[in-house]
């Protein structure tokens, strides 16, 4: 029975409970049990309840608190991502769907060139060509999601050209329709221009390899491997490809270059010259051989042992042939083919030397100059006169014994060289043989012309102390024998000419008063613009008037002042004299503002040590700037790198002054001196006007090098046009106007211009 009706019946009956009511207490009972049961289900699903309440509660309580710290890590987290954007400079933009920018920060603001880009559409502030289109094709693609990376070439609104990255990050909503777009961009304009500069190099420099038709070699030393470029096989007419074997190269050189190549490579490896030059000639497929050129450097470990070499090979022998004829050309004579005046002297120092070892040794010079030559040039033309020394240059070697030699001085001159003879009579047998062959007629233009010649003779011995002096010894001879008549032999003796010889006592001591009693003068001879025929500048020249010789000429006087050593003081008094003259002259005639004057510097002089300080004082005092004043100075003057001359044409040079190379083309280094940094100005001697072709190349390679030339005695109106016609700059010579007077000069410079026409 349940508890509870048990007792409640105790509490209403006590004892048995009668038959009849115990089906009724048994339902009763019945009853209870279940509301008990349905309670203490009720009881036990409360509970479950009441927890699961609790729990739920605990556990919202707790996504708040996770929710805040996310949302803060996420504001922390953006305001750091937007210092890190700021301070690397990448430009962001917010565009709404229509591609219109909501927001934009800082460096988008710099990038397109200005503020408050809200409300403008991407494309108008950074525009591209076609914007429209452009557009059109991003919205197709990013109303789908698809996002963009892209370089164009826009203009900001501030009118700069840039080349900027896009990259376009759309969001979607979760109906797949188009929220927003965030836009990163970069300005790749500095990159590209670099790339495109450095693309552009790498242009001109193959342009440049192949425009020089230079083979690149690159030579791998470890594992004697060598690179030749294909233009390497085509210059030497070789079919296949280089095997990469050092033997390519070097097994084609020629025996005689092998060595010396050998050395040269050696010497770079091993780190005793900066770079690897070397001109060596290598074998064609046809036999021949070509001159190439080879310049590279070597790559070294960090221990400096060379591990490979690379550079250029040329091949120069159109360069080498030409350098070799115009060498050639300038120690020989363009009319005749006959050594010129330089190889003619060259040729007696090495007698002179010879002499120096064997006193009993002697050779002779003949001066010979041609009677009359003037009058067939008056009378039959210059061509004719040019086809009349040609025929006599022939005759003339016809004269010469086995080992002798012929030159031509220049003009109507020519002199000979006799080897070994054993007095002054050989020579006369010589020169009677050259009278003979003269006298017959010559056939000149269909016309039969006679003539003859002059000729001094002076024997090399152990008494003369330059080879020069013979030759000025025969000269000598050769004017009196035209005193004497013409068509004669004369031969120099110690006596003869005592007045006029350089080098005996009373002139020189004439000449060492002739500064002090105001003897020597200045002649003018101007240089003239071929183009216009305006007077650029005047040479000074100086002049002797003697009291009892009368006017000595400048080649016996220039000569006895040089060995004398008077030729610095007269180069100083010919410098103070010509610019104090040009600053007269500046002062009366305006035509001379624009004239420079030129002076002649002899080495003696460069090689003082305050020629800087003297040439300053005589600017200052006659008011006249470094650019009013240009130094002639002989190419014989021009000595190596490490002389003392050499210093002080740098230093004139730095000081402003002009200086020009006076009578190149006489020395025997006068190629080398064509690349001397110091010369502004080459004056070319007359000698070259002879060959068109020769002048045409020295005129250019002078004007590659940046020099300017001036053309020395132009004579002819033909002259003047070759030296037009091929590019000199400026010319001077008889066809002009001889060596003028201070007053004739005056009057040149009062006009300004000389007809050229």
């Amino acid at each position: 029975m349940h508890p509870r009706l048990r007792r409640q019946l105790e509490k209403a009956a006590p004892g048995e409970v009668p038959p009849p009511w115990r089906k009724v207490l048994d339902a009763v009972d019945a009853a209870y049990r279940a509301a008990d049961a349905d309670r203490t289900l009720l009881e036990e699903s409360v509970a479950s309840l009441t927890t699961l309440l609790q729990r739920t509660q605990a556990k919202a309580a707790g996504s708040a608190e996770r929710k805040e710290s996310l949302r803060a890590r996420s504001e922390q987290a953006a305001r750091r991502l937007a210092k890190l954007l700021d301070k690397s400079g990448l430009a962001v933009l917010e565009l709404g769907p229509d591609l219109v920018i909501r927001s934009a920060n800082p460096a988008a603001e710099r990038l397109c060139g200005r503020t408050g880009l809200a409300g403008d559409p991407l494309l108008s502030v950074l525009e591209p060509l076609e914007a429209a289109v452009v557009a059109a094709r991003w919205r197709k693609k990013m109303l789908r999601g698809i996002p963009l990376a892209r370089t164009l070439a826009c203009q900001a609104r501030d009118g700069r050209a840039l080349a900027c990255d896009f990259v376009c990050l759309p969001r979607l909503r979760k109906d797949g329709t188009l929220s927003r777009v965030t836009v990163l961009l970069r300005d790749q304009t500095e990159t590209l221009e670099k790339q495109e500069a450095l693309r552009e190099s790498e242009e001109r420099a193959r342009l440049a390899v192949q425009g020089a038709a230079d083979a690149v070699f690159d030579w791998d030393l470890r594992a004697a491997r060598l690179y030749l470029a294909p233009r390497f096989a085509e210059s030497l007419g070789l079919k296949a490809a280089s095997s990469g074997a050092p033997a390519d190269w070097l097994d084609r050189v020629h025996p005689e270059d092998a060595a010396p190549l050998r050395t040269a490579l050696a010497a770079h490896l091993e780190g005793r010259t900066s770079v690897l030059e070397h001109e060596h000639r290598l074998r064609h497929q046809d036999g021949d051989w070509r001159w190439f050129s080879v310049r590279g450097a070597a790559l070294r470990d960090e221990a400096g042992i060379a591990v490979r070499i690379a550079g250029l090979m040329s091949d120069v022998t159109r360069h080498r042939l030409l350098v070799d004829r115009m060498a050639h050309d300038a120690r020989h004579d363009a009319l005749t083919g006959l050594p010129n005046r330089t190889l003619f002297l060259d040729l007696l120092r090495h007698s002179f030397y010879r002499l120096r070892r064997h006193e009993d040794y002697r050779f002779a010079v003949l001066f010979i100059d041609i009677d009359r030559f003037k009058l067939v040039n008056d009378a039959h033309g210059h061509e004719a006169g040019d086809q009349l020394l040609q025929q006599i240059a022939r005759r003339l070697t016809s004269c010469l014994r086995e080992g002798d030699t012929l030159a031509r001085q220049g003009g109507d001159e020519f002199t000979m060289w006799l080897d070994d003879v054993r007095g002054p009579a050989d020579a006369v047998r010589v020169a009677d043989r050259v009278h003979d062959v003269m006298r017959l007629p010559f056939e000149v233009a269909g016309q039969s012309l006679q003539s003859s010649a002059s000729i001094g003779v002076a024997v090399g011995n152990s008494s003369y102390q330059q080879a020069e002096d013979v030759l000025r010894d025969a000269d000598s001879a050769m004017y009196r024998a035209k005193a004497l008549g013409k068509a004669r032999t004369s031969v120099f003796t110690r006596g003869a000419s005592e007045t006029t010889q350089p080098g005996n006592p009373s002139l020189e001591t004439d000449l060492r008063s002739a500064v002090l009693r105001n003897e020597l003068l200045l002649h003018y001879l101007p240089i003239v613009d071929v183009q216009t025929g305006r007077v650029r500048g005047l040479e000074a020249l100086a002049r002797w008037q003697h009291p009892r010789l009368g006017l000595v000429q400048p080649v016996k006087f220039i000569a006895l002042a040089m060995e004398t050593g008077l030729i610095a003081a007269i180069d100083q008094w010919v410098l103070q004299t010509a610019s104090r003259q040009l600053h007269d002259w500046r002062r009366e005639l305006a035509g001379a503002a624009r004239c420079s004057i030129s002076v002649i510097f002899s080495l003696m002089l460069l090689e003082q040590r305050d020629l800087g300080a003297q040439i300053d004082r005589v600017l200052l005092e006659t008011h006249l700037t470094p650019q009013d004043l240009n130094l002639d100075i002989l190419e014989s003057s021009l000595c190596n790198g490490d002389t003392p001359s050499h210093l002080t044409l740098s230093e004139l040079h730095q000081r402003g002054l002009g200086l020009h190379m006076d009578d190149f083309g006489t020395g025997k280094s006068w190629l080398k001196h064509l690349h001397s940094i110091e010369v502004d100005s080459i004056k070319v001697d007359r000698s070259f006007l002879a060959d068109r072709q020769v002048l045409t190349r020295l005129v250019s390679i002078a004007r590659d090098l940046g020099k300017k030339v001036i053309a020395e005695g132009v004579e002819t109106a033909e002259q003047l046009r070759l030296v037009r016609e091929v590019g000199c700059d400026s010319a001077q010579g008889f066809f002009f106007t001889p060596p003028l007077d201070v007053l004739k000069a005056r009057g040149l410079l009062q006009g300004g211009v000389l007809d050229v026409v």
